[in-house]
């Protein structure tokens, strides 16, 4: 018997679930019945009353349901498997350094070592879980930016929050990633007709939202707001509700290659370029349907849905050197092999590589129907089409105030 009497701890999926969380953990220091409760502690409301195995880990859970931490990760986790199990996951970790650490201490738990226990338990739990501040801040900022790319379905903005939090550059990219979505929403077609083809207008696509694009549901979701309310509110409170969207007709494609390189986490006029070019690419993908991404710094990195994307801002942070000239050839050769027909390459840099060859954008004509470098900043390219990106001097002192930036454009010579 477990510490929950809402629990089954003989059913066959409690045991698979607990097993799970067991052997993704790595742990050894505790036992499937434990794992269980680090489940079904999250996942759903848990009612205590049972008796634990283990008095040290009942002792453990009454100080972690007591904190702000469960305060922060709990609603995150109600009836999301995948982010339960992900804090279970961290919940057992975070016992059993504990448990190291007083095996050093020893097991006192009254007068000045019960103090420093709970000290103990508090900093492991850290450890695993981040500050409560930056998982609430980071699970807001996750469900924003999945509405912007319209992948509700394809991530989990509680589970990544949670695997995000404890990242100590937690707190730099949950700035960059909302300011990128702020600013994202007021580019609207950043790339005018580059990308199109002749047609009509605008159309609708499904899409998934929150609350903030209700008056854009599908007839589904009016029907569940009618017949199963409960269902409704549930969709809309985890970004899942079914809305329509506008999105671009007559779309041709568009490659995009977006510059990470150690240069691009300064700022240009307050705003950092890291920022500014993922909310131009932000934008793109909002509006064109056949749209692929790509970061590169010395290398090119794949970016498919926003696990992806977060990974990549945050995996080589601020590191390495740039070459475009290899990202633009790496970017034409996979056109070429994926047949990718009349996609426009769109390369978003802040042009710090002395190296870049114009011969590079110039072969890749062949395969890509036009070729367009966005430049953020003030450093110019020769031997190709460029436009400049910039926010206006506002921006570094009322940045929700001055997002309206893009830029003044400017060419240099066309390919």
């Amino acid at each position: 018997m477990g510490l929950l009497l809402n629990v089954d701890y003989g059913d066959p999926l409690s045991l698979a679930r607990g097993r799970d969380v067991l052997r993704r953990a790595g742990v050894k220091a505790v036992g499937v019945e434990e794992a269980v409760d680090a489940y079904y502690l999250h996942y759903r409301r848990p009612i205590f009353g049972g008796r634990a195995g283990n008095e040290v880990w009942a002792r453990f859970i009454r100080l972690y349901v007591n904190s702000s931490y469960y305060s922060a990760v709990a609603p995150l986790c109600r009836l999301n498997h995948r982010a339960s199990r992900e804090a279970a996951v961290r919940l057992l970790r975070a016992f059993e350094s504990y448990l190291l650490s007083l095996e050093k201490r020893g097991r006192a738990w009254f007068g000045r070592g019960s103090q420093e226990a709970w000290v103990e338990a508090m900093r492991q739990l850290r450890r695993l879980f981040g500050d409560p501040a930056d998982v609430s801040e980071l699970h807001r900022v996750f469900k924003k930016l999945g509405e912007v790319l319209g992948r509700g379905r394809r991530g989990d903005p509680a589970s990544l929050a949670l695997s995000t939090a404890s990242d100590p550059r937690r707190a730099r990219l949950a700035s960059l990633l909302a300011k990128a979505v702020d600013l994202s929403a007021l580019l609207g077609d950043p790339l005018g007709d580059m990308g199109k083809v002749e047609g009509p207008g605008a159309e609708f696509e499904v899409s998934h939202g929150s609350f903030a694009r209700v008056k854009r549901a599908v007839a589904y979701a009016k029907a569940l707001f009618v017949g199963a309310l409960p269902v409704f509110l549930h969709k809309a409170a985890s970004s899942t509700l079914p809305v329509r969207r506008p999105r671009a007709r007559g779309d041709s494609g568009v490659f995009l290659l977006v510059d990470k390189s150690g240069s691009m986490y300064s700022a240009v006029e307050g705003v950092e370029k890291i920022a500014l070019a993922t909310a131009f690419a932000l934008a793109v993908l909002k509006r064109y349907k056949r749209a692929r991404l790509r970061f590169f710094d010395v290398e090119v990195h794949r970016v498919e849905e926003l696990g992806d994307l977060v990974d990549v801002l945050s995996r080589a942070w601020a590191g390495g050197g740039t070459d475009i000239s290899r990202a633009v050839e790496a970017a034409a050769e996979e056109a070429a092999r994926e047949r990718l027909r009349g996609y426009s390459l769109v390369v978003v840099t802040d042009g710090e590589d002395d190296a870049f060859s114009p011969a590079a954008a110039r072969e890749a004509r062949v395969v890509f129907r036009d070729i367009l470098f966005v430049v953020v900043g003030e450093r110019r390219l020769s031997g190709v089409r460029q436009v400049f990106l910039r926010p206006p001097p506002l921006v570094a002192v009322a940045p929700q105030a001055a997002y309206d930036f893009l830029a003044n454009t400017g060419r240099g010579s066309t390919l």
